[in-house]
């Protein structure tokens, strides 16, 4: 208990300092730079409005999709109508190279392509295109038609659903492939995804893992599955919040793909001694060995491992001098409200 205590101690240092370093949660956060610079302006607007057709689907996520498949249309798409021409397609699928064989008896060489700046396969097409806003009256849905492509792409996403509620899935239907997804999520934090108006307030030397607007409350000990009782707080926060460094120190350890229950997950060793462990990341931003100060983005807030299918939320553990993990709520609620 003395262990404990003192660890605590070094923790809760009552000398207070504030600093403020904007970030923030959210797909609502205006875009980035990068975002302003690689995006058609008369694409961007098309991206945020579509997206809010798809509750749960950050525009950030939509854009950075029609970056990867196409590099938003190649810049061949008409601002004023939306058209692209020439028209964009994609290899032919006939068994070669790795791809699929899909016969398509309209194609001029008898070969499927995926088609337009959002690359649907035709027999996608036939399903979720959509017509976007704005069209000319008796105008018809077309993948070659960039508006159509990106409605059409956040219709697919959803699947018929009311909310978007599993975004990796959603991602990986569009291509199976954990490359994919990570290529789709690293742009969409370039695009600005959790970069809102949020806060990193530093008191003491410390500040809240998570942020931006988090809930939690004291589930220290809840039971869970097989037996097991909660190490830790859940903090729920939208999908993409940053994940900073509660403390200056040096990240530990890292898993960069999906392992076990924690599935994406960072560990960092403070400076005070205390070691506290992030899980259920989307990403992480560091690597083992780095070293990293006090509100230093280090992930992104997610839903992987078990948490997969459920509300997006930060794992948090605290081990005072790397011993067994401690209720970390007192550090939380001190920190987080």
């Amino acid at each position: 208990m003395k262990l404990l205590a003192a660890g605590f101690a070094a923790v809760f240092s009552l000398v207070l300092g504030v600093a403020v370093i904007a970030s923030g949660p959210s797909g609502d956060s205006p875009p980035s730079a990068v975002a302003i610079a690689e995006i058609p302006a008369d694409l961007l607007p098309r991206y945020v409005s579509a997206a809010a057709t798809c509750p749960g689907l950050p525009w950030q996520v939509l854009a950075a999709i029609g970056f990867i498949e196409s590099r938003h249309a190649q810049g061949r798409a008409d601002p004023l109508t939306g058209n692209v021409a020439p028209p964009i397609l994609g290899p032919a699928l006939d068994g070669t190279n790795g791809t699929a064989r899909l016969v398509d008896p309209t194609s001029p060489d008898g070969w499927m392509h995926a088609q337009g700046p959002m690359q649907f396969l035709p027999t996608t097409w036939q399903r979720w295109g959509r017509l976007a806003p704005n069209r000319p009256v008796g105008a018809v849905p077309s993948p070659h038609n960039a508006w159509d492509a990106i409605y059409s792409a956040a219709a697919y996403l959803c699947a018929g659903r009311s909310q978007l509620d599993d975004l990796d899935a959603a991602i990986l239907s569009y291509n199976r492939s954990q490359q994919y997804l990570r290529d789709v999520l690293d742009k969409a934090v370039e695009y600005g995804l959790g970069a809102g108006g949020g806060t990193v307030v530093v008191i003491g030397g410390m500040t809240c893992p998570v942020a931006g607007p988090v809930t939690f409350s004291n589930d220290w000990g809840a039971p869970r599955s097989g037996g097991r009782t909660h190490q830790g707080n859940d903090l729920f926060a939208p999908y993409g919040t940053p994940l900073v460094a509660i403390e200056n120190g040096v990240i530990d350890h890292t898993t960069d793909v999906e392992q076990g229950l924690g599935g994406i997950t960072v560990w960092l060793r403070g400076d005070s001694g205390t070691s506290y462990y992030y899980a259920h990341n989307a990403r992480n931003a560091v690597r083992a060995g780095d070293r990293v100060a006090v509100g230093q983005v280090i992930a992104y807030l997610g839903d992987t491992g078990n948490a997969r299918g459920g509300s997006p939320h930060l794992h948090f553990q605290l081990h005072p001098g790397d011993g067994d993990p401690v209720n970390p709520y007192p550090v939380t609620v001190r920190l987080c409200r």
